[in-house]
């Protein structure tokens, strides 16, 4: 029996902005959060502070000391 060659080695791997990458993550979390609400393990008020979280971006979202969740 022959053995097969492998198809894939000629495919190229895709390339993924870093933006995009981070933007589908930020995706991925706030469906995780929308979830969580759909069971009862988060209130309204959390999944909106949550969703608020990952979706506004400011220079001191990363280096905000006085902010708990961070």
């Amino acid at each position: 029996m022959e053995a097969k060659e492998n198809s894939t080695t000629n495919i190229p791997k895709p390339e993924i902005s870093e933006e995009s990458r981070q933007a589908f993550i930020r995706a991925m979390k706030i469906g995780y959060y929308k979830a969580f609400y759909k069971q009862g393990l988060l209130t309204a008020e959390q999944l909106e502070r949550l969703i608020d979280m990952n979706t506004v971006k400011t220079d001191n979202a990363v280096n905000d000391n006085n902010n708990p969740a961070s």
